[in-house]
């Protein structure tokens, strides 16, 4: 009786405790990757303390629309089987893609716009060359891990 109550705590515990290792791992290299952002891009901007200080609240809060947009747009494509669409479907997905990144575009716009309020003009032209900077040298380091 005793051994067949551990079988039936062991498991689910274990599921459930390797279920929490990998959320929190996940959380993890998110918390890195953002904290590797506000590094890359201070240096490439060069931003001082008082820049910083206005700065960041605003792009935080553009990454966090951002990042909404792109959740919505991956729950919506989850369901999607290209190669299966009927012809409406396909309609339907490209319309649905378009209108994301015209909402992205827009976004940037909306933010590119409150940032010139903070920076200099050249600093927020710098931080659309850092921004692809940033994505090419974490996909690099990626890579160098693979």
């Amino acid at each position: 009786m005793k051994n067949s109550l551990y079988k039936y705590l062991i498991l689910p515990t274990l599921i459930l405790l390797n279920s929490f290792v990998s959320a929190q791992t996940k959380a993890d290299k998110k918390e890195q990757i953002a904290a590797f952002r506000v590094a890359f891009i201070t240096k490439e901007l060069n931003l001082n303390s008082k820049e910083a200080q206005l700065f960041w609240p605003v792009y935080n809060e553009y990454q966090d629309k951002l990042e909404g947009l792109r959740i919505s747009r991956r729950k919506q494509n989850k369901k999607l089987a290209p190669e299966a669409m009927t012809d409406q479907e396909a309609e339907q997905f490209i319309e649905s893609e378009t209108d994301f990144r015209v909402n992205e575009a827009n976004l940037q716009k909306q933010y590119y716009t409150r940032f010139k309020q903070s920076l200099p003009l050249k600093k927020v032209a710098l931080l659309i060359k850092a921004e692809e900077d940033f994505k090419r040298e974490l996909l690099k380091q990626l890579k160098d891990k693979n």
